[in-house]
Parts: C-alpha cells; sequence; structure tokens
C-alpha cells in the first residue's frame, strides 16, 4: 500500500513522526510530499491530509497574510485530482487553523477538504458530533458523508525519559518539595498568558510553584527600544527573584522536554474553546495529572480518564480545578494515566487503526 502525505515538512511533529515510523513497520510505503500533491504525480492507493493549512507552502504563506479564492480553486482542482485517483483520509486535529477561526474563507477552505474525503480520523466522540453538526450540509463529492473513526493521539514514549524528579527538579532549580503546575509549549495569546497566572495566583495549594516551558512576555508599550529591553529584562529578573516562578523564555528542544514534565505533577493545559490537544497524551504518558478546558475531545478524554477540567466559559473556575489536580497527583492517577498512555495509545496500535481506514472500501473510484 502507497500512501501520500499531502504536507509541508513537519519535522518537529512528534505525533506524525511517531505514526508514519508505526505505519512503516507495517509495509506501508509512505511519501511525504507537496510537491507530488501539487503537481499531481505518482500512483497512490490513500492520499492522508493532516493539518490543511500546511498542504503547501503558499497555504502557509496565506495562513499570514491572505487566502485569496483564486488560489482555492488552484488547490480544488488538486483534491478532486486525487479523490479521482486515491481515497482520501483526513485526521481531524483543530476545527480551523488556530489565528483564522473567524475568517469565512478558511472556513469554505476546510469544509472543501473534508468535502472530498472518504475517511476522517478523530481524537474522541466530542470531535464526530462537532462535525457532524458543522457540516451537516455540505456536498459531498461522493455524495456521501465520510467514514467517521476514533483513533487514539499516539503517545510520547519516544521522547527521552531518563531523568528522575529529583534530578530534574534540580537542574530547573524547581524546590523539592513544591507542588508543581507546568504550563509546556505555546502560549497562544495574552488572554491564555492571563489564564494561567490567575489559575496559579488564585490556586490555594500550598508550596506551589508554577514552571513554564516558554513563558509569553509582553512588550512594554515604549518606543525606546533600549528601554523596552530594559524593562523586560527587569520583568525577568522579577520573576527569577520570586520562587514561586521558573520561567524559560526559549524553544525547548524535544531531548530536554522530559526536564518540565518529569518535575511536574500537574500539567495545565490553558486553551479555551480548542477542538484537540497533544498535551492530554503527553501529560499523561509522562505520569502527570492533566487539567484543561472542558471543551470538545480535551473535556471528553479528560473526564473519561479522571482528570480534571475548568469550565472555559468561566475561567475562573481553573484555579480550584489546579487545586483538585494537585489533591489528585497525590493518589494513583498519575500512574493510572502513565499506564493508559503506554499500553493502549502506542503508535503501532494507532498505526494499526490508520491502517484499517486506509483499507475501508466505503468508496469506489472510477479513475
Amino acid at each position: 500500500m502507497k500512501i501520500l502525505v499531502a504536507n509541508i515538512p513537519l519535522p518537529g511533529n512528534r505525533f506524525i513522526v511517531d505514526l508514519h515510523e508505526a505505519l512503516e513497520e507495517q509495509s506501508i510505503e509512505i511519501e511525504y510530499s507537496h510537491e507530488t500533491f501539487w503537481n499531481m504525480q505518482g500512483d497512490f492507493d490513500v492520499v492522508h491530509y493532516h493539518f490543511p493549512e500546511y498542504v503547501t507552502f503558499e497555504v502557509q504563506d496565506a495562513y499570514q497574510t491572505q487566502l485569496t479564492e483564486a488560489f482555492v480553486k488552484e488547490i480544488e482542482k488538486r483534491l478532486k485530482y486525487w479523490a479521482d485517483h486515491a481515497r482520501i483520509v483526513i485526521t481531524r486535529h483543530v476545527l480551523l487553523p488556530h489565528n483564522a477561526t473567524k475568517d469565512p474563507i478558511w472556513e469554505r477552505y476546510y469544509e472543501l477538504f473534508y468535502s472530498y474525503a472518504d475517511g476522517v480520523a478523530h481524537f474522541a466522540q466530542a470531535s464526530i458530533d462537532e462535525f457532524k453538526e458543522r457540516y451537516r450540509d455540505t456536498q459531498y463529492y461522493r455524495a456521501q458523508p465520510p467514514k467517521h473513526i476514533i483513533i487514539p493521539h499516539a503517545n510520547y514514549a519516544s521522547l527521552p525519559n531518563n531523568l528522575s524528579r529529583e534530578e530534574a527538579r534540580s537542574q530547573l532549580g524547581v524546590s523539592p518539595n513544591a507542588q508543581v503546575m507546568l504550563v509546556f509549549g505555546a502560549i497562544r495569546n495574552f488572554e491564555e498568558r492571563e489564564l494561567i497566572m490567575n489559575a496559579f495566583q488564585n490556586c490555594k495549594s500550598a508550596n506551589k510553584q508554577l514552571l513554564v516551558s516558554r513563558w509569553k512576555e509582553k512588550p512594554a508599550d515604549v518606543s525606546w527600544i533600549r528601554l523596552r529591553n530594559w524593562i523586560r529584562d527587569w520583568k525577568r529578573l522579577y520573576y527569577k527573584l520570586h520562587p514561586k516562578y521558573v520561567f524559560n523564555y526559549s524553544f525547548v528542544k524535544e531531548e530536554d522536554a522530559q526536564i518540565y514534565l518529569n518535575a511536574a505533577d500537574v500539567l495545565f493545559i490553558p486553551r479555551f474553546k480548542v477542538l484537540n490537544s497533544g498535551n492530554v497524551t503527553l501529560g499523561m504518558t509522562f505520569g502527570k495529572v492533566v487539567v484543561g478546558p472542558d471543551s470538545w475531545d480535551v473535556g471528553e478524554l479528560l473526564r473519561e480518564t479522571g482528570n480534571v477540567t475548568f469550565d472555559p466559559d468561566n475561567p475562573s473556575t481553573a484555579a480550584q480545578a489546579v487545586e483538585k489536580a494537585f489533591e489528585l497527583a497525590k493518589t494513583d492517577l498519575r500512574e493510572k494515566n502513565r499506564q493508559l498512555a503506554l499500553n493502549e495509545w502506542t503508535p503501532a496500535q494507532c498505526a494499526q487503526k490508520y491502517y484499517e481506514l486506509y483499507q475501508s472500501k466505503q468508496t469506489t473510484h472510477t479513475a
């Protein structure tokens, strides 16, 4: 079986890397190429899309500037071509691109991809339900909706994990006895930054520390660059002198992720209305109690596994959620999370489900 993954290179996306390695172990031949997609070349059984905004570098650029109707028509030519020559599978990672959730052309663009799909992989039932409501009036190229299947987000067991809790805390300067709330990964906007600070500061748990892998700084509103940088450095010094805060300001390499994860008790996901988050699986892989918004797949997975949610429409509930998570971190939930991720969400198990979806004969192609 030959699979074309139509994406620009995303070498830092551990989900895609691990999934592809697991698929190749099942003797599936994978070509990862945006150029093959665009040039309509080659013979493939399945074309797999992950993030439509990254299907070509031009679309990625348009994500930062403007997506035009003319370019969407060029994309549709490719979608139709590949739908006539292969089965189409899409993994539904997000509702829409993060910075384009209220842009009608991006909504149409995403719908266009799904209108050509034979199968859609979701991370939880909530995504399927939302999909069926959102696209209830969509005109599908096959004259029927795609097949829906739930495939878990594969675990992160491929990441290095040989540091003890004590060693990780020592490297970061975290107190050995602290209750540590970790925020890992990108903080997308200042609303999320405020959510983090309010959740932590209003949490009544004793001996707490906030550990952030990449803190989002708010530049001072001054025109003089030297003064702005001085204010930035002063704020960094302020947090450094206050032991409750342990902030990093730069990108964390994959091999260093374990330092932050192994130092933490609780992983906090600072999102509001979000479909999925790989941090649910990441935190559970490393045996953390996870706190996140009660929003679609994130909320469903956290509730089903006994972890903690807050109300994204009432952000003040996040502090109480963190308090509850710290208490749960003293129970066996951490080990239950780890065992669930390591035993039931392996890349090999997920790859097998994708293989079954690839083989689905729901649609007969005429070309």
